[in-house]
């Protein structure tokens, strides 16, 4: 099951460019502790003085959007609500790419914030409201459409075990549903695209619509990477070419050679019988390559000598290089450009709410305007030889 909900993680949510927090996964890093042996203070020092108590911080306004302060408060509250526990997971193995991520926060959110602004004020003006009720019961739709279904609970359990706060969740997407609301009332239905919009599309960027030759193999590799730094190399090749050669004789009598390759290769693919699945020229080292891409389906190669070892190849699977045809990538065009032409007019929308407000920044906020994003590029589709 994926962590990702895209059905409730509203659009126009998006279109307010949240940059995503980076969270790497992987063992936490070491905390830096007091070296054994270091001598304890001596009993004699003076007790430490009490600390004096905080000052109380002095929250800032970052704008004031038609009257409506923007605060330092809320951005803090937003990074802690939303931010906090990835930011926290995130320090543990990069302090300095934390401290990254959350830098480039403290600089979008304002301007989100001040959209946000804008967007409540038009919502409460055309009399639009999402009610907990109303959010809660598309949840549960949307929840129940996943594969395998989920219910409410299994979400929320999903999302802490995350680190987000699911109240806070919650009411961000509920803000969400309300912004589309609005914006399906201000602009209506998704901007058409033609036959014509594709097919001009589709000629410009024929580039993106080229798959290139193609194999699929499953290799097993006898490494010659000795395990003991003070073994002799030579005499590790030695064993190691030995060993290939036997595993390559059971394979040339007859033998499974999924089996042979769980059971004897030293690459990761081993867990799945050596596939490697599909890649084209320029991704295998030169010898690899080489061998595979000159080897018929269902053939099975001698002993192919690499940097990392002796692998035994055998070809599943090759296609020949082809053009994507515009029937194929259609569907995907008109999508990916319809989502771009519906972001276009979402963008000049709230540029326009922008510019009619009557914004002001005190000297040094951080809430400033920023350009926006550039469409992203269609994909092709995986492969032109698969059955329509």
């Amino acid at each position: 099951m994926k962590n990702t909900f895209a059905g409730l993680i509203h659009p126009i949510v998006s279109w307010l460019g949240l940059p995503a927090v980076v969270l790497a996964v992987g063992l936490a890093g070491c905390q830096k502790k007091t070296p054994p042996g270091t001598p304890a203070a001596p009993s004699t020092a003076a007790p430490a003085p009490a600390p004096a108590a905080a000052e109380p911080q002095v929250d800032k306004v970052l704008a004031i959007v038609n009257g409506t302060k923007v605060m330092e408060s809320q951005v803090q509250q937003r990074i802690d609500v939303r931010y906090k526990a990835v930011l926290a997971k995130l320090a543990q193995q990069s302090p300095q790419m934390a401290a990254q991520q959350e830098h480039m926060l403290r600089q979008r959110i304002p301007n989100d914030l001040i959209i946000e602004v804008l967007l409540n004020e038009q919502a409460r003006q055309a009399g639009i409201e999402v009610t907990p009720e109303q959010f809660q019961a598309e949840m549960v739709k949307q929840l129940a459409a996943q594969n395998p279904p989920l219910t409410v609970e299994q979400w929320q359990k999903s999302l802490e075990e995350q680190g987000m706060d699911f109240q806070a969740w919650k009411e961000y997407n509920l803000r969400g549903m309300k912004y589309e609301k609005l914006i399906e009332a201000k602009l209506g239905a998704a901007p058409a695209v033609t036959d014509a919009d594709a097919q001009k599309y589709y000629d410009e960027n024929l580039q993106q619509f080229q798959t290139p030759e193609q194999m699929r193999a499953s290799h097993i590799l006898i490494s010659t990477t000795p395990t003991d730094p003070s073994a002799d190399p030579n005499q590790v090749k030695a064993q190691a070419k030995q060993k290939a050669e036997e595993v390559l004789k059971k394979v040339k009598d007859g033998g499974d050679f999924a089996a042979l390759a769980k059971e004897n290769s030293s690459c990761p693919s081993s867990a799945q019988g050596g596939d490697l699945g599909l890649f084209p020229r320029g991704q295998m080292v030169k010898p690899f390559e080489d061998a595979a891409f000159a080897m018929k389906v269902g053939e099975v190669s001698d002993l192919v000598e690499t940097e990392f070892g002796y692998h035994i190849i055998k070809v599943t699977e090759h296609h020949d290089p082809n053009q994507v045809s515009f029937e194929q990538a259609k569907p995907q065009i008109v999508e990916q450009l319809s989502q771009q032409k519906r972001a276009e007019a979402i963008r000049a929308y709230l540029e326009s709410l922008r510019q009619s407000a009557k914004i002001v920044f005190p000297p040094g906020s951080s809430a400033a305007p920023e350009p926006s994003p550039m469409p992203m590029p269609i994909p092709a589709p995986a492969d032109a030889n698969a059955k329509q």
